[in-house]
């Protein structure tokens, strides 16, 4: 039987928004997908090593919790999505600018991501 490909995209890098890419590019590698995870500008942040996850207005609350539920932090979870066979895309991001990312990301273009999208059995993006 022929993998799964889900396509995530992440759009923001708040925390109540960095989790559910992550959360979904690590459950669907560990059942055996092909998982592509791309980070639009603003959610590449997500990818990088001094990133520190920050709630948006109004839920500062999510933070304690997550902590004090024990959940994994985002790094970890990229970490998991790595180790995972995650494959990871940053689009239209100006590389030639310094940038110090956790893990290794390719750079593509939009058009890319949606054309990967439109071949793929689930695209969600957050």
């Amino acid at each position: 039987m022929e993998a799964k490909k889900v396509v995530v995209l992440a759009l923001h890098d708040e925390l109540e928004s960095a989790y559910p890419p992550l959360n979904i590019a690590v459950g669907a590698a560990s059942s055996g997908a092909d998982v592509v995870l791309a980070f639009s500008r603003k959610g590449v942040n997500i990818l990088k090593k001094d990133y520190v996850p920050k709630p948006s207005h109004g839920v500062e609350y999510l933070s304690n919790a997550l902590q004090n539920f024990g959940a994994p932090t985002i790094h970890e979870l990229l970490g998991l999505a790595v180790e995972a066979g995650v494959q990871l895309y940053v689009v239209d991001l100006d590389m030639d600018d310094k940038v110090n990312f956790l893990y290794y990301a390719e750079q593509v273009p939009i058009k890319w991501v949606l054309n990967e999208a439109g071949s793929a059995d689930l695209f969600v993006h957050f």
